[in-house]
């Protein structure tokens, strides 16, 4: 059973009453729930698989430690945005739920010393989100199976970081690396080569990224699905490169992309026929480029910023 609930402490304690069975519960965005909330959740004890917490801004290690002690069956936890969250709850959460599989601890209060724990004690972490966090050099030695990961918005993350992360190879299918913007041509270059079965990338807002890395990474990650590299120095010779290694792309973000021209969005329209989706918001397309992509891309939703196309 999965329930998503929209109130505070007050109902969350008739839950495990009523509800024993529970495996699956969200009540992210509830500003009223607190770490008493959790108390009561806890009773849930192993049943409990899947809790999100996310926003909740009133829980704090107090709460999170008592689900981790009772609840130590749970593969999903998201505490995104739980700023009173420390290395504290996450390493005793590490140490109780081994099974854990994954984990979005973004905006949380935590540390090298809580990734070491967690890297160390749940080997078979599939999904991390580590938003405002730095530390990287354990997870690839611990967390060998890691197949997606988001380090967005970090930005203490640089070229050394991605060659920790190049060490996950060809395990890693998703990576996330928005406005990290310390990241530059030589961090995506090692990700390219190592991790070369990368499905989806985002490398938004890294402006010291440019034709030389998208060039490599085309030819080394050919079973891209995704890729937003709004905001990098990519003109049209690194699309070139793209549409004509990648013909399989799905999704691709071209966002603020000013050096991009009509000429790239010709090679992408002509070699990715199966593209779905196109963002060219406020980059240099006029009506020619928007309609080679309406002519071979059938299916394709383009977002753009120009009145002039229709």
């Amino acid at each position: 059973m999965y329930v998503t609930l929209t109130f505070g402490d007050a109902g969350l304690k008739y839950v495990p009453s009523f509800c024993s069975g529970l495996r699956e519960l969200s009540v992210s965005d509830c500003p009223n729930v607190t770490d008493f909330g959790l108390y009561e959740l806890a009773k849930l004890g192993p049943t409990l698989r899947y809790l999100s917490v996310a926003k909740c801004d009133q829980v704090s290690d107090a709460g999170l430690k008592v689900i981790a002690r009772k609840c130590y069956k749970l593969r999903y936890l998201n505490a995104r945005g739980c700023e009173a969250v420390s290395d504290d709850a996450i390493t005793l959460l590490a140490r109780s739920c081994t099974r854990l599989r994954a984990l979005n601890i973004g905006k949380c209060d935590v540390s090298d010393a809580g990734l070491r724990a967690l890297a160390e004690c749940c080997p078979n972490l599939k999904k991390l989100s580590l938003r405002n966090y730095a530390g990287l050099k354990y997870v690839p030695s611990f967390c060998s199976g890691l197949r997606e990961l988001s380090v967005s918005d970090c930005s203490n993350v640089t070229d050394f970081g991605l060659y920790e992360l190049a060490k996950l190879g060809p395990t890693l299918r998703y990576l996330s690396v928005a406005k990290c913007d310390q990241v530059s041509d030589a961090g995506l270059k090692v990700i390219a080569r190592k991790c070369y079965k990368l499905r989806y990338l985002n490398a938004r807002g890294c402006e010291a990224v440019s034709d030389d890395a998208i060039t490599l990474l085309a030819r080394s990650c050919t079973r891209l699905r995704a890729l937003n590299i709004g905001k990098c120095d990519v003109s049209d010779a690194g699309l070139r490169a793209l549409a004509e290694c990648c013909p399989n792309l799905k999704k691709l973000s071209l966002r603020n992309c000013e050096l991009v021209t009509d000429r790239g969005m010709q090679c992408v329209a002509y070699y990715c026929r199966g593209l779905q989706q196109l963002n060219i918001q406020d980059c240099q397309i006029s009506l020619e480029g928007y309609r080679a992509v309406k002519k071979y891309c059938k299916r394709c939703v383009i977002e753009h910023t120009n009145p002039g196309f229709f």
